[in-house]
């Protein structure tokens, strides 16, 4: 709805003025019209689901019910117009979002207090969902010192959880101070409540968040899978406070504080210790947010010698034993899972999110048309693949050269080569390239049965046993006679050497206790012959199928493992398998009689079963014979019978294939592509290569154009097809040639200028 200008009336109060704005919704100061009381009215923005109206009801009741001097009053609640609002008491003070760095003294008395109204309201079943600075109000004393605290919208935060609200920006916000088990899909509860208090904290301390990034992908790499930051490492006089938020922000929410009062005091107790901070905050009670004096310590990067004093050696803190490991990730055990405290030796497996990608370039020689960056809304879509970004040919309806000499040809003219492509070639001799894998931001091919690769390796995925990125390939020592190259699952890698599963990078598969920098064997696979990585990773063992990793979705197969999947467990119900393919939610394979099989989410009816319900074990896909492969998108899936390309599930983009932005809980075909042989889904489209060796794809977010297949230049003779987040690879004529964006080198050039729409080469290894 439009802003309300003053002194207009909405629900029978009379506005007095904006007070802010956000992908919530408006907050407006408003005067009672009964008692003259000023009050703040907020009204909600509206999710666009029909249930919305009895939800907020709901939410606002429960919130009304709370009594307790950190927790707003709501007074008043409604629907004018088709827009849900409720009154609030009216907080003559300033929230804490954008405050930058607060003395520790203050910071403590903020914490404890916001933690005594979280535990207040966990004792009466309410949990608030989005806990952050913005949403904690505090007026100051005289000496300017925080007074009283208050936090706001108890409650009302799971409104925003319906998948088709598209406040982004407000979803980025929130994301910053998320726990992972939400992240993965797990309810939120006291413990995620814990977890964002403790993120909040870390930012008051430092004026930076824990986990930092671009994009929303960056941010739930930090959550669900990097090591918990050291606030040392950002503010050295804040060292002493490290074991604190190593707890608080256990990945598993068994390892966090028992509540929120208990990590108050733990803070406390260790703010205790601190040097002495000279500066104090200033401005009183009327004084503008974020006008102070206190200046935050030295950041990371700047020698601790110059002029800081020395951190004074505290005693341990209550429930955190001295010597605790500090640049280990905490344990990931299934939500829930183990009581293990996050100091011992974490369990082998941990749950983790999507992949993720950089954000789009802006400019660069080779940035051309044909990139199209899909707009990201609702939690579960940014838990997968969370870029939203497709790469591929973007025109059809004949033949058309761009001014950038871009050629595509529609499929239903002769399909002549394109000027310039290589000659066809199916064979693979000594010195070539065989096959190719990528996860968006790195990629891993297979010469000579040894693994090289390039692009970014901040954890480990290149698997030479460091954390040093190439933007050229780069030989893994230690493998050799390996047949397959799989990856995803936010830097991770895996392979099949003499029959052994090995996988290496970002501690989401294999067994690992730790990032592994080099391949590691993975127990209990034997005689693999074909792998897949996703959130979960399948392999295929003398025609069975085991998988391991995360279960939220069942996308294991395995409907009485919850979370998350330890080891290797075969696959009940499937025999003969011939073809796996893992992602973020679900799970799909081949059997030697031609069908095709899925399982997990299925909101959008990706498995393709003509139903909308999860699947934890395998469904046969309706409708499809003669299945030789098959690709797992985010939610959409797609498949090759007796050489035509079927795809089913979401179809907003035109990733179906079908001409058509309608999506289909059973497979529909894909027009104009024959012979096709191999398939690959992106975000939001999809490719498939031929039996001539070229390559055709379809879906986009920016014209209906694009939703039926047009061939990709530039490339001939492909054998094998892969894609990541942000890029598709392909081997073509025995060399290696990728395409999409490449700020972390990914494509392999030697460069880091992205080509969008035209397949470069890949360096040949030195």
């Amino acid at each position: 709805m439009s802003s309300l200008e003053p002194g207009s009336v909405f629900a029978g109060y009379r506005v007095i003025g904006l007070l802010g704005a956000g992908g919530m919704g408006q907050v407006y100061l408003v005067e009672h019209p009964a008692l003259g009381r000023r009050e703040a009215l907020k009204i909600v923005s509206p999710t666009g689901d029909a249930d919305f109206g009895e939800r907020f009801t709901n939410e606002a009741r429960t919130a009304a019910s709370l009594d307790h001097p950190g927790i707003v009053t709501v007074y008043a609640y409604g629907v004018e117009n088709g827009s849900a609002w409720f009154t609030m008491r009216y907080l003559d003070g300033a929230d804490l979002g954008g405050s930058g760095a607060l003395p520790p003294k203050d910071v403590d008395h903020i914490v404890t207090r916001a933690a005594e109204a979280l535990d207040y309201a966990h004792g009466r079943r309410v949990i608030h969902r989005d806990i952050k600075p913005a949403n904690i109000v505090i007026t100051r004393d005289e000496q300017g010192h925080p007074d009283r605290v208050t936090v706001l919208d108890f409650g009302i935060a799971r409104l925003i959880d319906a998948p088709k609200m598209t406040a982004t920006n407000a979803f980025i916000g929130t994301l910053t101070y998320a726990a992972p088990e939400t992240l993965s899909g797990a309810p939120a509860d006291p413990a995620s409540d814990q977890y964002a208090l403790a993120c909040t904290a870390f930012e008051l301390l430092t004026g930076t968040a824990p986990f930092r990034g671009d994009t929303p992908g960056a941010l739930i790499t930090g959550h669900v899978t990097g090591p918990v930051p050291r606030i040392g490492e950002r503010a050295p006089m804040l060292a002493g406070l490290d074991p604190v938020f190593v707890r608080a922000l256990a990945k598993n929410p068994a390892d966090r504080f028992g509540s929120c009062r208990e990590f108050a005091a733990a803070l406390g107790a260790a703010s205790a210790g601190l040097p002495p901070v000279a500066a104090t905050a200033v401005g009183g009670p009327s004084g503008p947010r974020g006008t102070q004096t206190f200046t935050p310590p030295p950041i990371q990067g700047i020698p601790p010698a110059q002029g800081l004093p020395p951190v004074q050696a505290i005693p341990p803190v209550q429930s955190v034993p001295p010597g605790a490991p500090l640049s280990s990730t905490p344990g990931m055990a299934p939500y829930p899972g183990t009581v293990r405290p996050a100091w011992q030796t974490p369990p082998p497996h941990q749950p983790y999110g999507p992949p993720s990608g950089p954000t789009p370039p802006t400019g660069g020689s080779k940035n051309r048309t044909g990139l199209i960056v899909g707009a990201v809304a609702g939690v579960l879509v940014l838990l997968a693949a969370i870029t939203g970004i497709a790469v591929w040919a973007a025109n059809s309806g004949g033949s058309d050269t761009h001014a950038d000499d871009t050629t595509v040809v529609d499929p239903s003219t002769s399909g002549a080569p394109t000027s310039g492509a290589p000659t066809d070639s199916t064979t693979v001799a000594a010195g070539e390239w065989a096959s190719i894998a990528t996860d968006g931001q790195s990629s891993c091919a297979l010469r000579d049965g040894s693994v090289y690769c390039w692009g970014s390796n901040d954890r480990g995925t290149l698997g030479d046993g460091t954390t040093t990125s190439h933007s050229t390939p780069t030989r893994i020592p230690g493998l050799s006679d390996v047949t397959a190259i799989a990856m995803g699952g936010l830097g991770s890698a895996c392979a099949i050497s003499d029959g052994d599963v090995f996988c290496w990078g970002a501690n989401l598969v294999g067994g690992a206790p730790s990032e592994y920098h080099s391949p590691t064997r993975v127990d209990g696979v034997t005689d693999a012959s074909a792998i897949s990585v996703g959130l979960a990773t399948c392999a295929i063992s003398n025609g069975d199928l085991y998988c391991w990793g995360n279960n939220v979705y069942g996308q294991t197969g395995d409907p009485a493992a919850t979370g998350f999947q330890k080891t290797p467990t075969k696959v009940s119900g499937l025999n003969d398998v011939r073809a796996v393919s893992a992602n973020t939610n679900n799970t799909c394979a081949v059997t030697g009689d031609g069908a095709a099989w899925c399982w997990g989410k299925n909101d959008q009816g990706q498995v393709g079963d003509g139903t909308t319900t999860v699947r934890k074990t395998p469904t046969r896909v309706s409708g499809l014979t003669g299945v030789s492969a098959i690709d797992t998108g985010l939610d959409s899936m797609c498949a090759i019978a007796d050489g035509t390309p079927w795809c089913w599930g979401n179809n907003g983009s035109g990733q179906l294939g079908n001409g058509t932005e309608q999506s289909s809980s059973t497979p529909v075909r894909v027009g104009g592509v024959s012979g096709a042989r191999a398939i690959a889904t992106v975000i939001s489209g999809a490719c498939a290569s031929t039996g001539a060796g070229d390559v055709w794809c379809w879906g986009s977010r920016s014209s209906a154009s694009n939703h039926t297949a047009a061939q990709v230049s530039g490339i001939r003779g492909v054998t094998d097809l892969t894609s990541g987040s942000v890029n598709l690879c392909a081997v073509g004529s025995s060399q290696l040639y990728c395409w999409g964006l490449n700020s972390q080198g990914q494509l392999g050039d030697g460069s880091t200028d992205s080509s969008i729409n035209e397949p470069v080469r890949v360096r040949e290894p030195a």
